[in-house]
């Protein structure tokens, strides 16, 4: 069930802050009006309000093998792309454009090794990697506002 759920905020998000799929932060669904908008409140599995570096790196974990559609512990870019841009709504073509082109360069981002797959532990790292970018007070949680701002900027 979790997994689903990950799938379903993943669709249009970015790696760990990843943003919001179909419904979900928009509004009109699933999430409504609930704090923390997109997958905070789901990756923040004890609903303290604040999302701990253990949710992140479980959150994380589920995401991979969500899109690890052969289960060989590596992501294609097809793989990533097929579960990263969601349905393709087409409400703006050109912000779907230049999303696919950032969602394209996180990819070779985490491609470490240059192999045009990103391993499990490629993932991760880059997953912790955000995670520390959104603790802005290096408390080791992540607060709404602090998720907030990494999504907004």
């Amino acid at each position: 069930m979790v997994t689903v759920m990950l799938l379903a905020g993943v669709a249009e998000a970015q790696q760990f802050g990843y943003g919001s799929g179909p419904g979900w932060g928009r509004g009109n669904m699933m999430m409504g009006n609930m704090p923390g908008r997109g997958r905070f409140p789901i990756i923040d599995a004890d609903d303290n309000g604040v999302v701990s570096a253990e949710e992140a790196a479980s959150a994380a974990e589920e995401v991979f093998a969500a899109m690890d559609a052969d289960d060989n512990a590596e992501l294609t870019m097809e793989e990533y792309m097929l579960v990263r841009m969601g349905p393709q709504d087409g409400w703006n073509k050109t912000r779907q454009a230049a999303r696919e082109k950032e969602k394209t360069e996180r990819f070779g981002e985490m491609d470490l090794d240059k192999n045009d797959t990103v391993s499990q532990a490629e993932f991760i790292a880059g997953a912790k990697a955000h995670f520390n970018a959104a603790d802005a007070d290096k408390d080791g949680k992540v607060t709404p506002w602090e998720w907030r701002s990494q999504q907004w900027n």
